[in-house]
């Protein structure tokens, strides 16, 4: 029984080890291990101008020229085509929300929404058209 014992307690001990090996290679190999800093190196070779460019929205301008109406003007205008709520939040249009009117796709959105949306990305919330090609601005950050 205690040749049994000490063969188990051997196996044991051995798969112990073989865990901790596995464990520390892993470890070793981690993202600020020696054996990365080649990965690391293409990484700030990448093209320099990928980095400095950054795709932002519309402009106030051009936000500003797109048709703002209140709901119950727009259900007035579209008849029962209109949407019932706004997309971005979900919440229910009253007759008395100033809404944003896109001029290409027609969709609707309340103007607290969609403003911040058009800071952020050049397109549609719904359809993902752009609503103005060209109102796409980019920025250089060395500028």
């Amino acid at each position: 029984m205690t040749d049994i014992a000490y063969a188990i307690g051997l196996f044991l001990f051995i798969v112990f080890i073989m865990i901790i090996k596995i464990l520390i290679s892993c470890c070793a190999t981690g993202p600020f291990s020696p054996g990365r800093t080649n990965q690391i190196s293409n990484f700030t070779s990448v093209d320099q101008h990928s980095i400095n460019t950054i795709e932002l929205g519309l402009d106030e301008a051009t936000l500003r020229n797109y048709p703002k109406l209140m709901y119950a003007q727009a259900k007035l205008h579209k008849g029962n085509s209109t949407s019932s709520c706004c997309s971005i939040c979900l919440a229910d249009y009253k007759d008395t929300d100033m809404l944003r009117l896109l001029p290409d796709c027609g969709h609707l959105f309340h103007v607290k929404c969609v403003d911040p949306w058009f800071q952020q990305h050049p397109t549609c919330p719904v359809c993902r058209n752009s609503p103005l090609v060209q109102a796409a601005t980019s920025v250089d950050i060395n500028s």
